[in-house]
């Protein structure tokens, strides 16, 4: 069969529609990757998920003649300084605790003149106590352990103002052994 200009455009539209059906958006609500079929076929910008919008959700409740507002039950919370949602899912409160270690370890890599005993300093009095607040409360999953554990060592390596590719053992060992014996995340929590 001769290629013609009509078989390339249905191969075309064909392609475009195994391309869209494969697509995943994230919900605001939930913040799970979901296929199209999960979406609204309305062109919003944003919308939740088919789950997340026909959910139970309160309406029309006063305070005091107020109108108290509605938060959906999978939006993420601050109560008391930790991150949850009404499903007890801590992954709010888990990207928050990464994003600070990430950001101190970028704010230690652009700062470089600070000596060794104030960038240590630092990690001491910010990360320490951002694990020790929230750590023991939320679920961290082995996965989601070994990474934050990775970017803390990271830290570390840029506090002491070394390389990258500086072995990690050189933090985890204890010090009769010649290592610099780093207070691990696991002895913090």
């Amino acid at each position: 069969m001769p290629i013609t200009l009509r078989n390339t455009a249905l191969k075309g539209k064909e392609a475009w529609r195994i391309n869209l059906a494969t697509m995943h958006r994230q919900c605001p609500i939930c913040n799970k990757k979901k296929g199209n079929c999960h979406f609204p076929t309305q062109l919003h910008l944003n919308p939740p998920c088919l789950e997340c919008k026909h959910a139970w959700k309160p309406s029309g409740k006063k305070y005091n003649g107020t109108a108290l507002k509605v938060i959906h039950g999978k939006m993420p919370i601050r109560l008391l300084g930790i991150r949850y949602n009404m499903w007890l899912d801590s992954t709010a409160q888990r990207r928050y605790v990464m994003d600070e270690i990430t950001e101190m370890a970028c704010f230690l890599r652009k700062h470089r003149d600070l000596s060794i005993e104030n960038s240590l300093r630092l990690i001491e009095c910010t990360l320490a106590p951002l694990l020790a607040f929230s750590g023991p409360v939320i679920i961290w999953p082995e996965k989601e352990f070994k990474r934050l554990t990775a970017a803390f060592v990271r830290c570390n390596k840029e506090a002491w103002q070394m390389s990258p590719n500086t072995s990690t053992a050189l933090f985890t060992f204890p010090k009769d052994r010649g290592g610099l014996q780093i207070k691990m995340p696991r002895a913090m929590i």
